[in-house]
């Protein structure tokens, strides 16, 4: 898709950004600055403590800059959502799915320059920032090695195998080994599902749905869960 194109849809759906970073060659820093203004130009104020950004970009480059960028583009891409997500954590912003970056040719792009987009895609899970952290009423927290995840869906599932809603690298646990389901009344039940070494809650191993309490320590393989319910205080940083 062309240059006119995404400026044409984005008079419709305010979705696009052109940016120009001037002269010389693109640098890491150029896209990361981009995508944190194309993060800031679409969020969406849903009430007075609840900010929504955008979780899904695409970053489109002329064929030799993307080139440039190809042979370390995990790295890059790591990096570029390491950033995002800091940068919403520091502004309050909340999403409501996983933050994911990538990058196309499109040499319509002029070389040197690049174009953002930006949509809002609902997932399982999310990065739980500030915002969502404090929201009162808001979507339970599972915390695991100091990182917090938002279940922003009914069901999360928790295992070693690809298509899981949170991916563990432990050896110790099941291709899916957990299941997360959040209940009408706001409870949060976890089940074992058939995993080969069992999970525990609290030091006793589920086999029969469990409802969970605030601060309840899950452990599975070798991976310990702590569990944050909403309108349990705040979370723990």
């Amino acid at each position: 898709m062309g240059i006119l194109d995404r400026i044409e849809r984005s008079l419709d759906r305010g979705v696009t950004s052109v940016f120009s970073p001037g002269r010389g060659q693109l640098k890491p820093l150029d896209l990361a600055q981009g995508l944190k203004r194309e993060c800031d130009d679409q969020i969406q104020v849903l009430d007075r403590t609840r900010t929504l950004a955008p979780n899904v970009y695409t970053v489109y480059l002329h064929s030799q800059d993307f080139d440039r960028f190809s042979s370390w583009q995990d790295t890059l891409l790591d990096e570029l959502q390491r950033v995002l997500m800091e940068h919403a954590d520091k502004q309050r912003y909340m999403f409501v799915g996983g933050v994911s970056v990538t990058l196309e040719q499109d040499d319509e792009v002029r070389q040197g320059r690049f174009e953002t987009e930006s949509r809002t895609e609902r997932g399982s899970v999310a990065p739980a920032t500030g915002a969502a952290q404090d929201a009162p009423g808001g979507s339970p927290i599972v915390e695991i090695d100091g990182q917090q995840y938002l279940l922003t869906g009914p069901v999360t599932v928790i295992g070693r195998g690809g298509d899981a809603d949170i991916i563990l690298e432990d050896t110790g646990v099941s291709r899916h080994h957990l299941e997360l389901r959040a209940e009408p009344d706001s409870s949060l039940l976890a089940t074992d599902l058939g995993s080969t070494n069992g999970s525990y809650v609290d030091g006793e191993r589920i086999r029969t749905p469990v409802p969970l309490h605030d601060r309840s320590l899950i452990k599975i393989g070798r991976t310990r869960l702590t569990v944050l319910l909403p309108g349990a205080g705040p979370a723990a940083r």
